[in-house]
């Protein structure tokens, strides 16, 4: 039975109903973690992450609460995206691990994993390859090979004309992403065909042509494959980039101020094509053909969609137009793309952008940042906002990912070597800092792939550990309160309090819980009182699940009506239980400690 939304007005307070019950959709309210495999643990001494190092930090991912994992890519690359630029879908790069018969990482994690009851997404990067991928090389030379024709594997389009320098001219205007530090043409020519072949990112990047049948049969091949290893589900990297205007007609002109996230709202020939949803419907299709197939039906086999752009598009990438299903839920980037600190009332606001547009009987996936961010979310406030950050994706309603050190609040380190690849994002993918050793206890080697954050010797696992008060003990407690019911499955109402006080109530009717999120978003000390709004009687109490250090309120504290008004510093958080008609407090029974 799949949880069902509906929306209601109250005078200024919006509720979300949420129907009990996700079934076996694992996914609906998991706690996702995402360690970036070179820079999470190295268990060789070179310098770089891998899996075996990943597979000796389990046992932390689930002391934290994490109970599924997301993999971005892991294959052999040529080395000039940071992965993207693949070689070998059917391999994992040396650097990480050995994928052969006599030695299998893969498999010992995907085992380790199933003891440790984590789930495991993988990246699933279809949209191109790497430049140097033999796929590639064979349609250069429009080669057929073992009965297979490669020529229209990919993109390829006679130029335009030749230029006054007698150059040829590419087939529009299309440029390629991620302009900001690579300016161009989407278009490369390639002497041997005399044809320009299109590349949505890197010319080391040519878009494969996933209208063609072959293509398909070989992205339906790589699905399995994974899936037969002990992959639990699949992340779409750029799903809106699957399908180009096949009349290959020029973009509108972007304007020059259009956010970078935006973007792909403003290129309908190659971003959102109508194209797309068929074939993403027609993946899903051929998966839950393998779950039945293969006994999993009970436990079906998710597609996450990474998908950039208006909240407007990302929802349509649920149901394709026949009806048919094609992603479970995009991941959503709204508070992650955060940069200025929003009073109450535009918080509220902006949350509802997204969950009063969400289908009915979808699930959301709230997250915090990616590998792919230009910065940590820490790195643009405070750090007591970071509580506020992580209560607000571990307490909506939906999954919640987080990527790894996010839990201690690490930082972006732009103090590299001058000399630095910045197409592998250093600045956001530092070491994981695991104690004040040498190299943050990332690595026993001499210096590592990429340095540390200097702050490593305070900011650190072993450290905060210790520490009552820590990041990442009010990070596990809420991973913990996540997967109480109503954590789950309760419905969810959002209250503006004062202009820079909200809150927002989960509360599950079966079991006759409910939880207040309250958070002093603002700059100043507030005092708040919460009935009427929110406490209905003088027979109902509050008692302080969670809260951050700075707040004036400890768990398992009782707040009773002659204790208001509430007092709020800035930029602190507090999680109720709202006990409303004699229900038992349950501080006790969430193993917080």
């Amino acid at each position: 039975m799949n949880s069902v939304f509906s929306l209601i007005l109250l005078w200024g307070t919006t509720s979300v109903l949420l129907v009990n019950g996700d079934g076996k959709e694992w996914w609906r309210h998991a706690n996702i973690y995402e360690p970036y495999l070179r820079s999470f643990k190295d268990s060789d001494k070179n310098g770089i992450g891998d899996i075996k190092g990943l597979i000796s930090k389990l046992d932390y991912l689930v002391e934290i609460g994490v109970n599924t994992i997301h993999l971005p890519p892991f294959h052999p690359s040529s080395g000039v995206d940071g992965g993207y630029d693949i070689t070998n879908f059917y391999q994992v790069d040396p650097v990480y691990g050995e994928m052969q018969p006599m030695q299998d990482d893969f498999y010992h994690l995907t085992e380790a994993l199933k003891e440790k009851n984590i789930y495991l997404l993988m990246d699933l990067v279809i949209n191109s390859t790497s430049s140097k991928h033999e796929w590639f090389e064979n349609s250069k030379l429009r080669k057929k090979v073992n009965g297979i024709d490669y020529t229209d594997w990919f993109i390829w389009a006679d130029p335009k004309g030749i230029d006054k320098d007698g150059k040829p001219i590419p087939p529009n205007n299309w440029f390629k992403l991620l302009d900001y530090h690579l300016p161009g043409s989407a278009w490369t020519y390639v002497e041997e065909r005399k044809q320009f072949y299109y590349h949505a990112f890197m010319e080391e990047q040519p878009d494969l042509n996933l209208r063609n049948a072959a293509v398909k049969e070989e992205i339906k091949k790589i699905i399995t494959f994974w899936l037969d290893k002990g992959v639990s589900g699949f992340i779409l990297g750029a799903p809106m980039l699957f399908m180009e205007d096949p009349q290959l007609r020029d973009n509108p002109e972007v304007k020059k101020d259009t956010p970078t996230m935006m973007i792909y709202d403003a290129l309908p020939q190659t971003a959102n094509h109508p194209d797309t949803f068929p074939f993403i419907a027609e993946l899903n299709r051929f998966i839950r053909q393998y779950d039945r197939e293969h006994g999993r039906a009970d436990t079906p086999t998710p597609m996450i969609g990474e998908i950039w752009g208006s909240v407007e598009n990302q929802m349509k990438y649920f149901d394709a137009p026949d009806g048919h299903p094609m992603i479970e839920m995009p991941i959503n980037y709204i508070i992650s793309a955060l940069r200025e600190y929003l009073n109450a009332g535009k918080l509220i606001a902006l949350l509802r952008t997204w969950t009063d547009k969400l289908p009915e009987g979808k699930a959301s996936n709230w997250a915090l940042g990616n590998h792919d961010s230009l910065g940590r979310i820490a790195h643009w406030f405070n750090e007591e906002y970071n509580y506020i950050l992580l209560a607000l994706v571990s307490m909506l309603p939906g999954a919640s990912t987080v990527y790894y050190g996010e839990e201690l609040g690490m930082l972006i380190n732009k103090a590299f070597p001058a000399n630095t690849d910045p197409t592998n994002r250093p600045w956001v993918r530092t070491p994981m800092q695991w104690d004040d050793s040498k190299n943050a206890g990332f690595t026993s080697a001499e210096r590592p792939w990429t340095p540390a954050h200097p702050n490593y010797w305070r900011v650190n696992v072993s450290a905060q550990k210790k520490e009552k008060n820590s990041l990442l003990h009010y990070f596990t407690k809420l991973m913990q309160l996540r997967q109480t019911d109503a954590g789950k499955y309760g419905d969810l109402k959002y209250h503006t309090l004062s202009e820079w006080v909200m809150a927002f109530s989960r509360t599950h009717e079966d079991t006759k819980t409910s939880y207040i999120v309250l958070l002093n978003v603002g700059s100043y000390f507030e005092t708040i009182d919460l009935r009427n709004e929110i406490v209905k009687s003088d027979e109902e109490s509050l008692n302080v699940l969670i809260s951050s250090p700075n707040s004036l309120y400890e768990k398992g504290q009782a707040i009773k009506s002659s204790e208001y008004p509430l007092q709020l510093r800035p930029h602190s958080v507090i999680i109720f239980q709202h006990l409303r008609n004699g229900e038992r407090p349950i501080a006790g029974d969430i193993p917080i400690e």
